[in-house]
């Protein structure tokens, strides 16, 4: 029961890999060049302005504050963040602590040792914690950005400069599902039932 316990968190953790690779987009996607208008040889060409995605990135304009002055972007944004950060220690962390727990399990289907077990479901419930909220921070991010897009007309709005990140729901389903029987056979397991 442990190894199918293990089978079963290898293929959630597969499934989740494959999310992530799949999800990930360029925070810095640039639009394909215009065709170059034609200037009369006679007239200077106009200076270029910003380009869209670079102006679309920073977002609206903020007051600087003279200890932000010198900030870049990215910063900026990430301090107007309403909890700066949660989005980079979930995205870091879920993976991270499937992995850690993963170990653990191996741990315990090598030695039989329950301790093992029992730090490993410990661990895999926090990682669980983990991803519900990245979840959560993906969902409101993502309907703060549909909201902006539908106030500007087409704009795309990254209030936090985090890429958006798409998942299919299939996938998302299979994955807490995995995730749902890997604690579920864990918790059997760690007691003994």
């Amino acid at each position: 029961m442990a190894v199918a316990a293990l089978l079963l968190w290898l293929c959630t953790a597969a499934v989740g890999s494959y999310l992530l690779l799949t999800g990930i987009r360029s925070p810095i996607a640039e639009p394909p060049p215009a065709d170059p208008a034609s200037v009369p040889s006679g007239q200077p060409a106009a200076v270029a302005a910003e380009s869209p995605a670079v102006a679309v990135a920073q977002g609206p304009p903020r007051p600087v504050r003279d200890k932000d002055r010198f900030d870049p972007p990215s910063l900026q944004r990430a301090k107007s963040e309403p909890m700066p950060g949660l989005h980079d220690l979930a995205e870091f962390t879920h993976p991270a602590l499937a992995m850690i727990g993963v170990g653990f399990w191996v741990g315990f289907v090598v030695s039989r040792d329950r301790l093992f077990a029992v730090i490993g479901l410990g661990i895999l419930l926090g990682a669980i914690c983990a991803g519900i909220s990245w979840f959560i921070i993906n969902t409101r991010a993502a309907r703060r950005a549909a909201a902006a897009s539908a106030d500007d007309a087409g704009s795309v709005a990254e209030d936090s400069g985090h890429p958006a990140l798409s998942f299919s729901p299939r996938l998302i389903a299979l994955h807490a599902a995995g995730a749902v029987l890997t604690v579920l056979f864990a918790a059997l397991i760690a007691a003994r039932v």
